[in-house]
């Protein structure tokens, strides 16, 4: 178990995540692929530059996968190299006696001023790259022609990121909320059956497990904020404005709900197992399986989230019968999670937009 354990808590991570991720960053991919070779042609016709190398590194940056926001982006790299370029030739002008601490000087300026400007982490980088490659290279190599290839860059970078390959985000929204939903799915099941054989080393490492959801949970909620920001910027996103904002405020507001719900059940779980020392009881133990397999339920169908009043819900698989409703047969231990795991019932149902919620 010692060996084992973490071999098939890493195989269920990369089952889970690696094919939703390659899915979600096909699409960048191809888009940053063509930018590389339209922002080298276009480099080459404006601005005569034989090898325009900026103006492919600033779109495959501006178009990378797992950005919030390609718009963003290509802003705040818009500025860091615009600061780094001014600072660079300011003290290009300075005696160059000491070249390395001038160096160091124009890096420290840049790299404050740029996280001061801009709290996004390419907004310094950019700047202090920027100073280097003018005082290394002058300003005549680095300055104004690599502030050129930067804007066709990045203009090749907004243009397929908001115009020409402009995502979903409603089926980005719903695939990363499916992502989530098996990494849910995935956690609590290795609990209830740690607890189920009364082990309490191997419910320690469930939770370890359920844990890695925080990551989809962040994937979910760049998802709406992508989403938000599409509705302004993008073309698609604004002719369905009304139902982004729809389904991003569902989201918005229940998996965090959702998440934290669920590492409370199996925090209650583990909890109990180490004072009883033994199983959960039958009832309890029905009633966490039937929630895991809702999860997944959930997350195999197409829409988790209702766009209309008249669409139809998604649904929850019916409850057991041998599911009790009230918690009073059950000992102290137990009670909590009970009551911890009908939280986590309304968290699934207030996100799918049941009436039982």
């Amino acid at each position: 178990m010692r060996w084992t354990s973490p071999i098939s808590l890493a195989w269920r991570r990369a089952r889970t995540t690696l094919p939703s991720r390659a899915r979600l960053a096909m699409r960048d991919a191809v888009a940053a692929a063509l930018a590389c070779s339209l922002s080298w042609i276009l480099a080459q016709r404006l601005w005569n530059h034989p090898r325009p190398a900026f103006a492919v590194v600033t779109a495959v940056i501006c178009l990378a996968p797992g950005l919030p926001s390609h718009l963003k982006q290509a802003r705040n790299l818009l500025v860091g190299c615009t600061l780094g370029i001014v600072i660079g030739d300011l003290v290009w002008q300075l005696p160059s006696q000491h070249p390395l601490l001038l160096l160091s000087l124009a890096t420290f300026l840049s790299i404050l001023l740029g996280a001061a400007i801009g709290p996004a982490p390419v907004v310094p980088i950019q700047a202090g790259v920027s100073v280097v490659l003018v005082l290394v290279m002058g300003p005549g190599m680095a300055g104004g022609a690599r502030l050129l290839d930067v804007l066709v860059g990045a203009s090749v970078g907004l243009l397929c990121s908001q115009v020409l390959f402009t995502s979903d985000p409603i089926k980005d929204m719903g695939r990363t909320a499916s992502t989530f939903l098996k990494q849910l799915a995935n956690g609590l099941e290795l609990t209830l059956n740690a607890c189920e054989q009364a082990q309490p080393a191997a419910a320690e490492t469930a939770m370890g497990q359920l844990s890695l959801a925080q990551e989809s949970l962040a994937a979910l909620r760049a998802a709406v904020g992508q989403a938000h920001s599409s509705r302004r910027w993008s073309l698609r996103g604004r002719l369905n404005a009304d139902r982004l904002a729809f389904v991003a405020r569902r989201y918005d507001r229940h998996a965090v709900r959702l998440y934290a719900t669920c590492l409370l059940l199996a925090e209650s779980l583990n909890r109990g197992l180490s004072h009883t020392q033994a199983p959960p009881p039958a009832g309890l133990l029905g009633y966490c399986r039937w929630l895991v397999a809702s999860c997944i339920h959930l997350a195999e169908q197409d829409t988790v989230v209702a766009l209309k009043a008249d669409d139809p819900l998604a649904f929850m698989p019916p409850r057991p019968s041998e599911i009790t409703e009230g918690s009073s047969g059950l000992a102290p231990e137990w009670a909590l999670a009970r009551d911890n795991a009908q939280l986590l019932e309304n968290a699934l149902r207030a996100l799918i937009g049941s009436r039982d919620a």
